[in-house]
């Protein structure tokens, strides 16, 4: 078994990485070098399990059902992990995942049999609870195995047919926006057995598998983490953004994938952050006045309406993230601009400052995961 979660964190090298490419399927753990820093990350972390807040939001948030992991569930995806996945990913070599994808049972039969009995159960409430839908969304309590969607056997061919949808095609900005694009189609599910196959190779998973087995009490009715199934519901990337709440207050939004600029989204900035606001005054804030903290990072979809304009647009709450520098500060900075986020200036007295990506990026592709990179060349 590997070192415990704080154990991890505590050892994490707090020296610049001369790397200057930002992997954003790893999590953001340097700086935590107190005990006390780390027991409030781990805090804040299962304080936003989907379980904490949707209950709240259920007609605010996308359809939601729950398949339960166990402490021992969980314990198997740590070891899988660790034994077959964990080298290849510290050492990058890819492809060997793809390939070991299929494998790793051959040589681990009781893992196996616990994967196929896993497989079952889940395979039990997908057919119950979603009798006539053939598309999923699943992520664990925490976070979705997003990291793992460029080991299916199809991503390439998925991110070629939305990069021939542009008139541009060889253009830096069409190239990542068709790579965002496939990245979260390939995140569509239809068995249980697809769901599993991300999971079990992902390296966000076994940390966020770490996590719970750390914190959480191992007792079987105390341990609450759940695999979370939702109808597959299309989002444009252009249409996910990040909000920064401080003290229940709205502070700061920002464009989500801010690596790729969009046209039609710096024409409906004005009318996006009205819808936004709105939604949260009239929906949302009220409503988590009995979540537990005051303080969270919210991200929010726009899903088409019944036409191309935005004022036809639903907007919904997508999850809860802990409002701290290991979650993504999208188009705001926690170490120049925590100011900002917790709403200390005049600029956001009276809405949220709102920041979009204004322009094309020149330099974008080097800040994708080196996975995604190596695969595009192929």
């Amino acid at each position: 078994m590997s070192n415990s979660f704080a154990e991890q964190l505590s050892n994490v090298k707090l020296k610049p990485s001369k790397d200057k490419t930002k992997d954003f399927s790893d999590p953001k753990l340097a700086g935590f070098i107190t005990k006390d820093q780390i027991s409030t990350y781990q805090k804040s972390a299962l304080e936003t399990n989907m379980e904490e807040w949707q209950m709240l939001l259920i007609n605010e948030t996308f359809p939601t059902v729950y398949c339960p992991i166990t402490y021992s569930d969980a314990q198997h995806f740590i070891r899988i992990f660790e034994r077959h996945f964990q080298k290849l990913h510290d050492c990058q070599l890819f492809d060997q995942i793809r390939e070991r994808m299929d494998t790793w049972f051959n040589d681990d039969l009781e893992e196996k049999q616990w994967y196929e009995q896993l497989k079952e159960r889940l395979q039990t409430i997908i057919d119950q609870k979603f009798p006539d839908k053939k598309e999923f969304f699943a992520k664990t309590s925490s976070r979705s195995a997003k990291d793992a969607c460029v080991f299916k056997r199809n991503f390439l061919e998925i991110y070629k047919n939305e990069l021939s949808k542009f008139p541009d095609p060889l253009q830096e900005n069409s190239r990542i926006t068709a790579l965002l694009t496939a990245a979260f189609l390939s995140l569509c599910v239809t068995s249980a057995d697809e769901i599993l196959s991300m999971f079990i190779i992902s390296e966000r998973i076994y940390q966020d598998m770490l996590l719970a087995t750390e914190v959480q009490n191992s007792s079987h009715s105390l341990f609450k983490e759940n695999i979370i199934l939702r109808p597959f519901i299309l989002i444009d990337v252009d249409m996910e953004f990040r909000g920064f709440v401080y003290q229940k207050r709205l502070t700061c939004l920002s464009q989500y994938n801010y690596l790729i600029y969009s046209q039609r989204l710096n024409q409906w900035k004005d009318n996006i952050l009205e819808k936004i606001i709105s939604f949260f005054n009239q929906s949302i804030q009220t409503k988590l006045n009995e979540y537990k903290s005051n303080d969270y990072v919210i991200d929010f979809a726009l899903t088409k309406g019944d036409d191309e304009n935005v004022n036809s647009m639903k907007v919904w709450v997508i999850e809860l993230n802990p409002f701290m520098e290991t979650t993504d500060g999208a188009l705001f900075s926690w170490q120049h601009e925590r100011y900002l986020l917790e709403g200390q200036s005049n600029e956001n007295k009276d809405k949220p400052i709102f920041r979009i990506t204004e322009k094309v990026r020149q330099g974008s592709w080097s800040m994708l995961p080196i996975s995604i990179r190596q695969w595009i060349k192929k």
